[in-house]
């Protein structure tokens, strides 16, 4: 999430060389989506709040840049049919998961047991690797692993200026979504790039690790498996390195109740063998993305998760994802 940079002369300062957007309309959405958004989801009963941010979804003020983009690759692709109810429905999706650490700061594992639905294949006690997507509002599988008696260290990419230039409120609060993170997994989150040793040691002391693998990070090589129609790229170093350390491997998709906000997990235990497990999962994500178009975070993204010509296939092992 990146704010939208004001244009022409003054519509910044600067600050050695960090340029700070000062404009209102940058501060107003950075304060709109940093502070209001969360504070209002914390202080209101969940039908309450859910209603508001239904009715704030529509009003096209939130995440617009990053909807719009969206919604133009999903178009592009044919999954629009509806352009407003798209954008509104995947607007909202994001709006949720962005206010999900901050309502988990908040609630007690008995409002999870009224608002999260759990299903799917039974995890078991002792270290397990997990895997998800960018999609739906997935942030309370930390809360509900937590419940089963696991800690998790979630992989992350680093939380820095340079991601977020320019945008003070947006930087301080995807540091506190950090904290909450590891408030909610009791265990520290893992950096991605230069992870495979922390992940490996993590297992070892009995944590569980999940990440999400629906984009692969530059410090990746991905291996392409059919997605959607097209050859997709995706990496599968977690796999492996759960067969290697032979840990369980679970993916599981977190879905958003269209009528009530409640959040829908469903876990699916994975195959021993990565080729396998790979091809499981990518399944498991175009299901869901088929599903419900709009639920997908990273349509935008979309360029670097699929090539257009053919490649190699996913059971070439010269191929595989290295976690380093």
């Amino acid at each position: 999430m990146t704010g939208e940079p004001g244009h022409g002369r003054g519509a910044g300062t600067t600050v050695g060389t960090r340029r700070l957007d000062l404009t209102w309309p940058a501060l107003r959405r950075q304060f709109g989506e940093c502070v209001i958004l969360p504070v209002l989801t914390m202080s209101l009963p969940w039908p309450l709040a859910w209603r508001a941010l239904r009715a704030l979804a529509r009003r096209r003020r939130f995440f617009g840049a990053e909807t719009l983009r969206a919604c133009a690759v999903a178009n592009a692709e044919g999954y629009v049919h509806d352009a407003p109810a798209w954008s509104e429905w995947h607007r909202l999706t994001r709006i949720v998961d962005h206010v999900d650490p901050a309502l988990s700061f908040a609630r007690s594992d008995r409002w999870m047991r009224r608002h999260l639905v759990v299903d799917g294949d039974t995890v078991p006690v002792g270290p397990c690797m997990f895997v998800g997507f960018h999609y739906g509002a997935g942030f309370w599988s930390l809360r509900h692993l937590r419940r089963l008696g696991h800690r998790i260290s979630f992989l992350a990419a680093p939380v820095t200026e340079r991601h977020y230039p320019g945008q003070p409120l947006r930087l301080a609060f995807m540091r506190w979504r950090k904290v909450c993170v590891e408030r909610a997994a009791r265990a520290p989150v893992i950096l991605v790039g230069g992870s495979r040793e922390r992940i490996r040691a993590a297992l070892s002391a009995g944590i569980s690790v999940l990440g999400l693998v629906d984009v692969p990070e530059a410090t990746t090589t991905p291996v392409s498996v059919a997605f959607l129609g097209r050859d997709g790229s995706f990496p599968d170093g977690l796999l492996r390195l759960a067969a290697s350390e032979k840990v369980p491997l679970f993916a599981y998709v977190a879905a958003l109740d269209p009528v009530t906000g409640a959040r829908h997990l469903r876990f699916s235990r994975l195959s021993d063998d990565p080729r396998q497990a790979l091809r499981a999962l990518v399944a498991m994500l175009e299901t869901a993305i088929r599903s419900d178009p709009p639920a997908w975070h990273l349509w935008a993204q979309w360029p670097r998760l699929v090539r257009r010509q053919a490649a190699a296939s996913a059971d070439e092992g010269s191929a595989a994802t290295r976690v380093r």
